[in-house]
């Protein structure tokens, strides 16, 4: 069976857009390459065809219900009605973004993630919005972006990066602590100003920005910085943050012999010699002052990945990857550069089993989260060299499925025999097999047309 690669679903997706809509995103990206500023966007943000087009991509992206507890399949099938009555709203000025909806979703290291939540008319005008400010921004972001961008991917940006510690063997990993809790609304308008002088857009973002939240039983709550995770909107505003904060300052350094890395708010720099390196730690760190940023102490180092460093620290993770150096079988003293699934991604998809594999779960839904959640983690690391850690994983699915049964028959007063437990594990692991590897993702992407 063919799997699609991120490439062709965006394809997919672009293709699935009107004709006017593709129309006016040429235009807007031709009008860019000129130089031109936009001061006319909100007409177009007022079409309905373009808020008929966002209404379906929020529908089909779905989610969960904002403040007014509207759901998405609410609107299936009625997106043209929703679109003319934004439309009108829009028009009028009668249109006002309702507070987003926060909850908490947990991080790896055990803390808790922000996440809001809009309202479905707020993520259809979101989505407009986007739809308009893509094609601007994607002539004006840098190839060193991979985050939230059309036709870019995080298995491309892994890739990359193997690709550049090869020959850039002195390594930065870095990571901004709470970057989207902390992104100054003054400074983001004034670096969107750059290329959006639209009163009209920058009010109507400034709105949305400054919408405020609500918590299960708490009033409401303003929100002075920040943009809300889960929004539509936020990705685009983050890559606008940090292109003018991190990309174009490193860029206007001139480092010839150091290159960036980025998706989203994490990012590895990479340089041929230490010194280089030291140079861009210092920069960095004014860069993120002048940004209003800071980097988290405990995911920032430096990493040394030269042959004649081959220690236990000559590693370092990125995306969910660990990158570390591996000899060659017939010259122990060559050295290349291998990425697997990091510990804590091993360790994620246990977690996330166990949570889902509950006493109470039937045997044939147990086999189809079981099998849910290995295709999307085991799709996700293929493209690197997992060859051994996708067996080893097998095993371990193993040992946990034993241990769902466990909970389901053996605690009971009559426990069920092990010789009868064994045929269901066998019966729920039945369609888990490891996924063919393929180590160099760049050279298997398909060239795809461009897309403004």
């Amino acid at each position: 069976m063919r799997v699609k690669t991120t490439n062709s679903i965006t394809a997919e997706k672009k293709t699935s857009l009107s004709r006017q809509t593709i129309r006016v995103q040429h235009q807007l990206a031709q009008w860019t390459k000129g130089g031109r500023k936009h001061w006319d966007l909100y007409r177009w943000l007022m079409n309905p065809m373009i808020l008929c087009d966002a209404a379906k991509l929020v529908v089909e992206n779905g989610g969960a219900p904002g403040v007014d507890g509207r759901t998405c399949e609410s609107i299936k099938g009625r997106e043209w009605d929703y679109a003319i009555e934004i439309s009108r709203s829009l028009r009028s000025k009668t249109y006002h973004p309702r507070p987003v909806r926060r909850v908490y979703i947990a991080k790896r290291d055990g803390r808790k993630r922000p996440l809001g939540i809009p309202c479905i008319d707020d993520r259809i005008v979101e989505r407009a919005l986007v739809l308009l400010l893509e094609p601007i921004y994607e002539q004006v972001f840098l190839p060193c972006s991979y985050g939230f961008r059309r036709g870019k991917s995080a298995t491309e940006c892994v890739a990359e990066t193997a690709k550049l510690v090869y020959s850039h063997r002195h390594v930065l990993e870095a990571d901004i602590e709470s970057f989207f809790d902390r992104v100054s609304h003054r400074k983001l308008f004034g670096m969107l100003k750059e290329k959006i002088v639209d009163p009209r857009i920058l009010d109507l973002i400034r709105e949305i920005l400054k919408a405020g939240f609500v918590e299960w039983d708490k009033p409401w709550q303003p929100t002075q910085k920040g943009t809300p995770q889960g929004s539509p909107l936020s990705p685009l505003m983050s890559n606008v943050y940090l292109h003018y904060t991190l990309d174009s300052k490193f860029a206007k350094s001139n480092p010839q012999r150091s290159r960036l890395v980025r998706y989203a708010d994490d990012f590895v720099m990479v340089s041929e010699t230490k010194a280089d390196l030291l140079v861009l730690k210092r920069n960095l760190d004014r860069w993120m002052r002048e940004g209003g940023l800071n980097l988290k102490e405990s995911k920032t180092r430096v990493v040394d990945m030269r042959n004649r460093r081959r220690s236990h620290d000559s590693k370092f993770n990125f995306l969910g990857y660990k990158f570390h150096l591996r000899s060659y079988r017939d010259n122990p003293k060559r050295f290349w550069i291998a990425r697997q699934p990091s510990e804590s991604s091993r360790t994620e998809l246990h977690q996330n089993l166990k949570a889902k594999l509950t006493p109470n779960l039937p045997l044939k839904q147990a086999r189809n989260q079981l099998k849910l959640v290995w295709n999307g983690w085991s799709n996700y690391f293929r493209y690197g060299n997992s060859n051994r850690v996708f067996y080893r994983e097998i095993r371990s699915l193993k040992g946990i499925v034993e241990w769902y049964l466990r909970r389901k028959y053996r605690q009971q007063r009559r426990p069920v025999p092990w010789k009868k437990l064994h045929p269901l594990a066998n019966r729920i692991l039945k369609d888990i097999k490891p996924v063919r590897v393929i180590s160099d993702s760049l050279r298997q992407k398909q060239a795809q047309p461009a897309l403004f």
